[in-house]
């Protein structure tokens, strides 16, 4: 009988789970299904376990390095990108090896079924493959530790060795990677689009059944018209890319993106017809920064960009640094220092949003985001009861269970954690750390358990890693075909499973017992897997590794009022915002655009079509293309609307009265001089209307293709609709007492409109 020898302490293969079957093709997981057998590999052969620990930490280190690298190679480099992606299928290799070599006692078979995944010939560095496999499958037949550390110690080396040839490129002379400041000297950016290239994915090859490779793979939607559609929402509606909490470029759209998609769908209007409400909320708003990357937050990033709303932390020790990041938006945002609870939370939120000097319907909010590490479906099961019903639900939760596995999170945990930051403690396997040997408490709520929350009125749109991405039912069809092209279940994989991150401990993560050295999660994805056997994998990992009383297993759905609720309707009349300074004028305020001088340029405009001495046109060229000029960035249609919404809406309303004008005339296609002009109106032709420098003639037309889909599209009536969606959020009067000559520019477009009279202004 084979054992598994440290010293005098010995495991016997007796160990071994009896029924271990690859599910799915050459799949084997490790550790092996057999729990007990894990945990006495744990108590009893500390030693391995510790070498096992620190090796897979630093493969996993310089998986996530090369990973992020990735996205620096220059995009016409394929050849970099392949050895780079190599290097990443070696790490991968490497940790199941590791593991297989350290589990022995428990799959006897497990080293030869983790040699044969190597592939040599395959590998930049074929020679160290060669040798780990020939150190790694010599077993001897005590199974000593000295042949632990041997195998270890090769399968560093030969990781190592291939994370150098992929990295060394961006290597200083110290052979660390070169700071992001240090790259961008030699150009070595990140690409502003990552749709040129294809994904990084976890090696299909070691997931269930190679199902990892539908996360590459173009699906067709519904509707056999439109044919196969992207694996990403991003990629399919043509979104710039951008670094999510991976510190990865993702192909996701990004959530300003998502909205912008919404407002011009073919349902926005007669939903909301006053546009967006540009209110965001936010539940665990940390310092209220805007960042990209690990520290990630996309409604603090909104704020910037003109949105309103509440921002709820409950880490005392970051009220300072929240309230400086925040003051500059005034009343605008409202912050809430205290714990959220299901009770309460509506009753709170909705007193926060009185106080903001103007107020939405509890279905006008545009977007919730959730991340309070812990009773995030809690707040959002209480907010959706109370009837809000926001545009785009962007929760955190526990990504590790499958669609069909409601799992929630409950007990003394929730309170501990509410809305604090506590990411000393915190498992890249979404859990709380505890003493050795003890279980740990995880962390979040299942994917299910968040679609329960908020019932059938919202459909999953993608995940962001850890984060779920949600959008209200009545507004879907925007999203169309991409959305029905891919189910629940596939999502969740493109977004998560198969993820090249998804179950490598992240940098911050060096925990010796992290839930990722004791489980296999990947047997979760196999494809050949019934409800019911899943559900039962869900049980037995919940029974083995997870504090009894803090969790709730497959809970019944909650039951939702069919309607918003009597305070919900009472604030279903719009509110008018209240603008204190209508004619922006204010030296007080420190505005993004000029609007003074937009005043001044719109009078002469006015003045040379008054005097019809044939001045007008070229005024108004160039009036649009300086303007133009200064969105000429992306998203900055979108970004536009928000600023001029938050500082002078007025204003906003008149300078895109003169761009509709400009538009009419037809000269701005494909104009050399007038190039931003041109991009500006190309890009509103899509329905995400982004601007891509230097490629307007690609673009120039209307994307027809949208028309099922989208609201009318181009230049004339996307700029109308923006018009008619802001006059109706402000009153009459005000608009007639203003400066802006608003009803004069809409007259002088007219149409029936020959002349203006000779005595203006």
């Amino acid at each position: 009988m084979r054992a598994w020898c440290n010293g005098s302490c010995c495991l016997e293969w007796g160990c071994l789970l009896s029924g271990l079957v690859a599910a799915s093709g050459s799949f084997r997981a490790c550790p092996p299904p057999d729990a007990q057998c894990v945990a006495r590999v744990r108590s009893e052969l500390a030693a391995a376990w510790k070498l096992r620990a620190e090796v897979d930490k630093s493969i996993s280190q310089r998986s996530y390095e090369l990973l992020v690298l990735y996205d620096w190679i220059p995009e016409e480099e394929a050849g970099q990108r392949r050895t780079a992606l190599r290097g990443v299928e070696a790490m991968e290799a490497g940790r199941q090896l590791l593991c297989a070599s350290t589990f022995i006692g428990c799959d006897s078979e497990g080293v030869d079924h983790a040699v044969s995944m190597i592939e040599p010939q395959r590998m930049s560095i074929g020679s160290l493959a060669e040798v780990t496999i020939a150190k790694c499958g010599r077993v001897p037949p005590d199974l000593n530790m000295d042949w632990f550390g041997v195998c270890s110690n090769a399968i560093l080396e030969w990781t190592e060795a291939e994370y150098m040839l992929s990295a060394e490129r961006f290597m200083t002379h110290s052979g660390q990677p070169q700071l992001a400041d240090d790259a961008d000297k030699f150009n070595l950016r990140k690409t502003d689009s990552a749709a040129r290239y294809g994904a990084v994915i976890y090696p299909p090859v070691f997931s269930p059944g190679k199902i990892c490779e539908l996360s590459r793979t173009t699906l067709p939607s519904k509707d056999s018209r439109f044919g196969a559609q992207s694996v990403f929402s991003g990629e399919a509606f043509h979104d710039v890319s951008w670094v999510d909490v991976t510190n990865l470029r993702t192909r996701h759209l990004s959530s300003i993106s998502l909205l912008e998609m919404l407002e011009n769908g073919a349902d926005f209007q007669t939903r909301h017809p006053f546009g967006l409400s540009r209110v965001a909320v936010n539940l665990g708003g940390g310092d209220g920064a805007c960042r990209v990357g690990h520290g990630l937050d996309p409604v603090n990033c909104f704020f910037p960009q003109g949105f309103g709303g509440v921002v709820f932390e409950a880490n005392k020790s970051l009220e300072q640094a929240l309230k400086d990041n925040l003051a500059q938006f005034g009343p605008s945002v409202q912050i809430v220092l205290e714990e959220a609870a299901e009770e309460t939370v509506s009753e709170v939120l909705e007193d926060s949003l009185s106080k903001r000097p103007a107020q939405v319907a509890r279905d006008e909010v545009d977007i919730i985001k959730v991340d309070v590490d812990g009773p995030d479906c809690h707040l959002v099961r209480g907010l959706s009861r109370a009837g809000w019903k926001p545009k785009i639900w962007h929760v955190e939760i526990n990504p590790l269970f499958p669609p069909g596995i409601a799992v929630w999170p409950q007990g003394p945990i929730l309170g501990s954690s509410t809305t604090v930051n506590r990411q000393g403690d915190l498992s890249s396997a979404f859990s709380r750390r505890g003493a050795m040997h003890e279980k740990q408490a995880l962390v979040g709520c299942s994917l299910q358990a968040l679609l329960d929350s908020v019932g059938p009125e919202y459909i999953f749109v993608h995940m962001e890693f850890e984060n779920a991405v949600l959008v209200r039912q009545d507004l879907s069809t925007a999203l169309e075909p991409w959305l029905s092209s891919r189910d629940t279940v596939q999502k969740w994989r493109d977004g998560y499973f198969c993820h090249p991150m998804a179950r490598v401990r992240m940098p911050h993560d060096s925990d010796p017992d992290s839930l990722f050295l004791h489980y296999d999660f990947r047997r979760w994805g196999d494809p050949t897997l019934s409800t019911e056997q899943l559900a039962r994998l869900a049980q037995d990992f919940l029974d083995a590794f997870v504090q009894g009383g803090t969790y709730s297993f497959n809970p019944a759905s909650p039951s939702f009022r069919t309607g918003a609720g009597p305070d919900s309707r009472r604030q279903r009349a719009h509110v008018v915002p209240y603008i204190e300074d209508s004619n922006c004028e204010s030296t007080s305020k420190s505005y993004v655009f000029q609007w003074r001088l937009i005043l001044e340029n719109l009078e002469r405009l006015l003045s040379a079509w008054a005097a019809g001495n044939g001045h007008v046109e070229g005024v108004l060229t160039t009036l649009v293309e300086n303007f133009a000029s200064q969105l000429n960035i992306d998203r900055a249609w979108p970004i536009f609307k928000s600023v001029a919404a938050a500082e002078c809406p007025l204003g906003g309303i008149a300078i895109a009265t003169a761009m509709r004008w400009r538009c009419q005339t037809d000269f701005w296609k494909d104009n050399p001089i007038c190039p931003a002009t041109a991009d500006l109106f190309a890009a509103m032709g899509r329905q995400l209307p982004l601007v891509f420098r230097n490629r307007s003639g690609q673009h120039s037309d209307v994307d027809v293709s949208r028309s099922a889909f989208a609201a009318p599209l181009g230049c004339e009536p996307m700029l109308l609709r923006y018009i008619e969606t802001s006059l109706r959020r402000l009153p009459l009067e005000m608009v007639l007492r203003s400066k802006w000559p608003v009803f004069e520019l809409l007259s002088s477009m007219h149409s029936e409109s020959e002349r203006w009279p000779r005595g203006y202004p």
